[in-house]
């Protein structure tokens, strides 16, 4: 059976409001919640409304492969991003004292200074990934952060750790990416 969602988009093409108003009614509660676990909820609704112009404006953009709500769920998803970017504030790194630098990431020769919603995400998922690496024997930890946090090489580590390549101690190369950065993060 064909989605219905196609159709609407396909009638958005030619300018028909009532199709539009069909996809809010029949999305938009699950487009909330998806950008509610990026932004507060007075930000979601704002960015619901900007995803539905852009729907209106663009609806010629969507190629007719996979479903209508996979596509919503991408603008979505870089509408909340956008937003979260634009929130940061940037000062040149030659404003910030010497011991502020490592602390904060770069880009582009300015430090990006997280907002207060992000602090707080980042230690909590800090603490979540300190209190795993402390359940750990020491062996497996100083594998893991050779690798996940230095960087090094699976080889690398584990000549430095006097063990033959492909050892269990060694950390397998696939990860979550989260447990990386909070991992960074708990070596400043």
């Amino acid at each position: 059976m064909a989605d219905p969602g196609a159709d609407l988009i396909r009638r958005i093409c030619g300018g028909d409001e009532a199709a539009l108003e069909d996809l809010i009614a029949a999305h938009s509660p699950v487009l909330r919640s998806h950008l509610a676990r990026y932004v507060a909820a007075a930000d979601a609704d704002d960015l619901l409304q900007d995803l539905w112009l852009r729907v209106w404006q663009r609806a010629g953009q969507w190629d007719g492969r996979g479903r209508p709500l996979a596509w919503l769920i991408v603008i979505a998803t870089n509408l909340a991003l956008n937003h979260l970017r634009s929130r940061r504030e940037t000062v040149p790194l030659e404003a910030l004292p010497d011991e502020e630098v490592p602390d904060v990431a770069t880009l582009g020769g300015d430090a990006i200074v997280p907002g207060p919603e992000e602090q707080v995400t980042w230690r909590q998922q800090l603490g979540r990934v300190q209190e795993a690496m402390a359940q750990l024997p020491a062996d497996k930890q100083e594998a893991l952060r050779l690798v996940r946090v230095q960087g090094l090489k699976l080889d690398e580590a584990a000549r430095l750790l006097q063990i033959p390549p492909g050892h269990p101690q060694i950390p397998a190369p696939s990860r979550p990416p989260a447990a990386d950065g909070a991992l960074r993060g708990g070596e400043r």
